[in-house]
């Protein structure tokens, strides 16, 4: 099958706007695996080596607004293979509520909620400094988030 002139421009975004999703997931659960944010040039060079330097940054480019986006990030923290810490960095939340906020406006829905990993922690059924690393906040703060969230369900 050849395809026409506009059919292989829509074929080529479609494969670049995959492998920017693609690349943008992995980039945020290398993050998650190495506990820091990385750098987006760095990693678009293990990513994309053989291409030349042109393609490569204008790849790292579209890497960078998708992370920004957020979208990728919440999704990966969702599945609890990225930190809030970590989350919260990438997209440049002050608070956990942001992440959820991308959520929202995204039309993506909450693998879980505050109230739930609160109970959780309550019941014993995950350690309480889980509960800080899940939201990305501090020791200090953990039994005061708990006990606000318990004291929301009543």
């Amino acid at each position: 099958m050849i395809l026409s002139g506009d059919d292989l421009a829509r074929d080529q975004r479609t494969r670049r706007a995959n492998e920017i999703r693609s690349a943008a997931l992995a980039y945020v659960r290398e993050c998650g695996r190495q506990r820091q944010v990385l750098d987006i040039e760095e990693f678009g060079q293990r990513r994309w080596p053989r291409d030349r330097d042109e393609k490569r940054r204008i790849m790292c480019d579209a890497l960078r607004d998708a992370v920004d986006s957020g979208v990728p990030v919440v999704d990966v923290w969702q599945r609890y293979e990225v930190s809030g810490f970590i989350a919260r960095a990438l997209v440049g939340a002050a608070s956990y509520g942001e992440l959820y906020r991308i959520l929202r406006d995204n039309g993506m829905s909450a693998g879980f909620r505050p109230a739930e990993v609160a109970k959780w922690a309550a019941e014993g059924k995950i350690p309480k400094t889980e509960v800080g690393e899940i939201f990305g906040i501090a020791n200090s703060e953990i039994e005061a988030f708990i006990a606000a969230w318990l004291a929301g369900e009543n």
